[in-house]
This record gives structure tokens, C-alpha cells and sequence, in this order.
């Protein structure tokens, strides 16, 4: 969040309070639920796009400073992205029963 004091812009760190209620005020305006967006939204939202964009797993646990692959349980994979596994598996079974 940029403060512009005069012609010096200084950067101020943004608090967890200012973020939450930012995020449930934009929610509103556009019609959704506020109390359904928090911090987590975004976090859930960004795994899964990074993932999407075949990210290294390594890399999206630096983003956010995970420790773990709990951000794996984040990831919401859309039709295709489901499709792949059965289709590999497919493909595989063909190439074993010729």
C-alpha cells in the first residue's frame, strides 16, 4: 500500500485487520458474500493457480512460507486437469494389451 506524502511516496506494510477488511469490502461490492473471503481465499486462489501454470511445488511452498504440502489440499483441479490421470492411465493399458 503506497502513502504519498507530498512528491515522496513512502511504502507502508499493509496490517492482517486492513487486508481482511478490504478483501470482505471488495466481495460486497461485486455481489458475493463477504463472509465467504478472507486471507485464505487468496492463498487457496494462488496455489491453485500457480499449480494450474505448472509451477514447481517447491516454489509455491516459498511463496508462502509453508513448511509442509498442505497447500496441496488447497488446489482445486478444474475438468481437464481431472481428465489427465484416467487419460495417461488409458493410454497406458492400450500400449500394455497390444
Amino acid at each position: 500500500m503506497e502513502k504519498v506524502t507530498g512528491r515522496r511516496a513512502s511504502t507502508v506494510p499493509m496490517t492482517h485487520d486492513a487486508f481482511v477488511t478490504g478483501i470482505k469490502s471488495l466481495a460486497e461490492r461485486v455481489g458475493l458474500n463477504p463472509a465467504s473471503y478472507a486471507r485464505h481465499s487468496l492463498q487457496r486462489g494462488g496455489a491453485t493457480a500457480a499449480m494450474r501454470l505448472d509451477v514447481n511445488s517447491i516454489h509455491i511452498k516459498m511463496q508462502r512460507d509453508w513448511k509442509s504440502d498442505c497447500f496441496e489440499r488447497y488446489c482445486e483441479l478444474d475438468t481437464e486437469q481431472r481428465l489427465i490421470l484416467p487419460g495417461a492411465m488409458t493410454e497406458a493399458a492400450a500400449v500394455v494389451d497390444r
